[in-house]
């Protein structure tokens, strides 16, 4: 009988879990940053408000991963590129059978993307961008067309920053950009099984 019960208990617990990782909007974070020749970034994302984490750092140099429970780093491990290895030869596009599926492939790709702009949420967008071309007035007109373009952006989005820093005595083109959005996963999961179920039954 206790084993039944805790059974049940654990049964509870993975189903409370599972229903509170779908409410909960899961936060994405992506980060890029170029200074110079190099170029690095990272994309991580938070479950349940931050309970648990995951995130990936790659840079010229190495590409890492890493996931966190209750600030506790539970796995870390180095994401090794593997070398292609030649693949057969795949038929030719089906391209009958691509037109009588256009329109299920519409339909989902439109309720996708509907999902997707609807219920993301832009919680960050901005970072640091310095800018220099090798002619001053160039320059002066590219940081114009920037500024411009921030402004439109900001009476969209409220949450854009963006630090413009104009470079006139050499040429520069380095960047520190973040945008951290949103995104309640149980408004998406219907219209992303239907967006692979109808691509899968074609491609």
């Amino acid at each position: 009988m206790s084993v039944i019960l805790t059974l049940l208990i654990v049964l509870a617990i993975v189903v409370v879990l599972i229903a509170a990782t779908l409410l909960i909007p899961v936060v994405i974070s992506l980060r890029l940053s170029k200074e110079g020749p190099v170029a690095q970034g990272w994309i991580s994302f938070a479950l349940l408000m931050g309970t648990a984490s995951g995130r990936i750092d790659f840079s010229p140099e190495k590409r890492d991963f890493r996931l966190q429970v209750l600030g506790g780093t539970l796995l870390k491990r180095p994401l090794e590129t593997r070398e292609k290895k030649p693949k057969d030869e795949k038929p030719p596009t089906d391209w009958k059978k691509l037109v009588v599926n256009a329109n299920e492939l519409y339909a989902a790709g439109k309720e996708l993307a509907g999902a997707l702009t609807k219920n993301v949420s832009i919680k960050k967008l901005g970072g640091r961008v310095k800018v220099g071309l090798s002619d001053p007035a160039q320059t002066g007109m590219l940081v114009g067309f920037l500024y411009a373009g921030s402004g439109i952006a900001k009476a969209f989005l409220p949450e854009t920053h963006l630090e413009i820093e104009p470079s006139f005595e050499d040429e520069h083109m380095d960047a520190d950009l973040e945008l951290g959005f949103s995104l309640p996963l149980f408004k998406t999961v219907i219209p992303l099984i239907r967006f692979f179920r109808s691509t899968r039954n074609v491609f």
